[in-house]
């Protein structure tokens, strides 16, 4: 599940901050502000990947921007992307 996680988050963030994996210049670490995330592509992000904003699933991403900080919130909350 992991594997089809990171496929989905990295597609949402080639979509909406357009990059692909050679930009993660500290692989699934790198800080996503590093990458031009901001508040509006946070929520741009958060609809690509069928997050509902009103839940407690924005503020626990906000908490660790980076790829595997993401997919490894979503696998604990078992949240389908």
């Amino acid at each position: 599940m992991a594997e089809t996680l990171r496929s989905a988050i990295l597609g949402a963030l080639a979509e909406v901050l357009y990059v692909d994996e050679t930009d993660l210049v500290d692989g699934d670490a790198t800080d996503l502000r590093d990458l031009g995330l901001d508040s509006v592509r946070f929520v741009l992000l958060m609809k690509r990947l069928g997050i509902d904003r009103e839940s407690d699933v924005p503020r626990r991403l906000a908490g660790n921007l980076s790829l595997a900080g993401w997919v490894h919130e979503l696998e604990k909350l078992g949240e389908p992307v």
